[in-house]
């Protein structure tokens, strides 16, 4: 696996060895597609990778110019990993990562904003704690008023809808849908952005 684009394109990432099965690495069309949008845009801002996994997309945003990235991940092999390819890509001063389950790690993040926050959970997690996730989200302001969510899902299966969030775009690849969200302040807060 290798970062797709950006400064740190073609760098080569370490995959926790004996874990394929249970990592669904998010594919490459879909991350260069991803990150096409936010082209530009992502410069100097704060991004959140929920199920960070390999830590191929938070990679990715510092390949773009993220200015910091908060990596999330349960499992102890891929926090290794992770900690492994940001060390190998120089970019450890600018990364923290955090070793546990991401909705719990969301609720002790009140006092934190981000300007960007990428959820790609397994296709099997539990839909209850997608939602107690994206209302942590809406609920504490995790996302600040400019904030947006880019959440990774199976094409079947729709986000839960979750008061002050809005999915402004959604884009399918093969199985895989991807749905771009913003905070709304109120049922009227419709002009949604027009940047993407």
């Amino acid at each position: 696996m290798k970062v797709i684009s950006g400064y740190l394109k073609g760098k080569r990432l370490i995959f926790p060895e004996g874990r394929g099965r249970k990592l669904r690495p998010t594919k490459d069309l879909v991350r260069e597609a991803i990150f096409d949008t936010l082209r530009g845009w992502i410069e100097s801002k704060r991004v959140l990778d929920l199920f960070a996994g390999t830590g191929a997309l938070g990679i990715e945003a510092v390949s773009h110019g993220a200015q910091e990235v908060f990596f999330v991940e349960s499992d102890r092999d891929a926090v290794n990993s992770i900690r492994k390819n940001i060390e190998y890509l120089n970019i450890s001063d600018i990364c923290t990562v955090k070793k546990g389950k991401a909705e719990k790690v969301i609720e002790t993040l009140e006092n934190e904003k981000f300007d960007l926050i990428i959820a790609d959970p397994p296709y099997d997690y539990p839909g209850n704690k997608i939602l107690h996730i994206l209302q942590s989200i809406a609920g504490l302001k995790v996302a600040g008023d400019e904030g947006i969510i880019v959440f990774e899902h199976g094409d079947r299966d729709k986000l839960p809808e979750v008061e002050g969030l809005a999915v402004y775009k959604e884009k399918t690849y093969g199985k895989s849908m991807v749905s771009y969200l913003k905070a709304v302040k109120n049922e009227k807060d419709s002009d949604l952005p027009g940047q993407f």
